[in-house]
């Protein structure tokens, strides 16, 4: 498949996990780990409870891209978990001090599986004149821990992080603007990849040049194909953008 855009981007957004990380080896895991620890805390099985409310069927650890774990900011995850706890908790804040304690996110020199050459591709891109930004539901200083870990952080010219200050998380079109505003670019300028329909939404919303979407995440090609203009298997397809340039 060759993906015809009407001209070069200035700019490609991409999300983070599920798009240039594995997503599931890095989150699947972590969300089970996460649940049998306040379990144990708590001495009640919660299990099962919490990873379906973060969207992770329990038996499987499938995650499903419209829930929590997928689309979520991280805060926004903790305080589902303290509303779900707290009927065990004396207070909301020990309910709080027990999801603060237990909720160790994934070190990123660990947990982190690229999907692709991320140096060669981003790269290749910077070569060719296009800047790279990340729009990503994960907090800021992971992201820069796990980028720096990959060796792409040099690459990066802007970040919307979920814990940045006014930032709607996915799919408002909030993160893309202010990338765009960052960088003197018109959303028309700009391309969004990404794993989640919230991904392509928040990219149709925003006005970009094209949303195109990767398999390589938590999503099927039947659930990303109503909102991308294209859906490739990984963002190491990304060389179909520019035929003469493969990367």
């Amino acid at each position: 498949m060759q993906i015809m855009l009407p001209r070069t981007p200035k700019l490609v957004i991409f999300d983070k996990d599920g798009t240039l990380i594995d997503f599931q080896k890095m989150w699947g895991s972590w969300a089970d780990d996460f649940a049998h620890r306040v379990s144990q805390r708590l001495a009640v099985d919660l299990h099962d409870t919490i990873l379906q409310i973060f969207g992770v069927h329990p038996q499987s650890l499938r995650i499903d891209p419209q829930g929590a774990l997928s689309i979520a900011p991280m805060a926004t995850m903790q305080q589902l978990v303290i509303t779900q706890i707290m009927p065990y908790c004396h207070d909301m804040a020990q309910a709080h001090d027990i999801v603060q304690q237990t909720w160790q996110p994934p070190n990123p020199t660990h947990h982190v599986y690229p999907l692709a050459d991320l140096p060669l591709l981003f790269g290749t891109l910077q070569q060719r004149g296009v800047l790279i930004a990340i729009a990503t539901a994960d907090n800021r200083q992971p992201t820069m821990a796990t980028l720096e870990y990959l060796g792409i952080h040099r690459y990066v010219s802007a970040y919307a992080c979920a814990d940045d200050p006014q930032m709607p998380p996915k799919p408002a079109p909030d993160k893309i603007w202010a990338i765009c505003r960052m960088l003197n670019v018109h959303p028309q300028d700009a391309i969004m990849i990404g794993d989640t329909p919230a991904d392509m939404q928040m990219g149709h919303n925003a006005g970009v040049m094209a949303q195109i979407g990767v398999v390589s995440g938590v999503s099927r090609l039947e659930e990303l194909q109503p909102w991308a203009t294209y859906v490739m298997p990984s963002v190491a397809e990304l060389w179909h953008v520019w035929p003469n340039a493969r990367v």
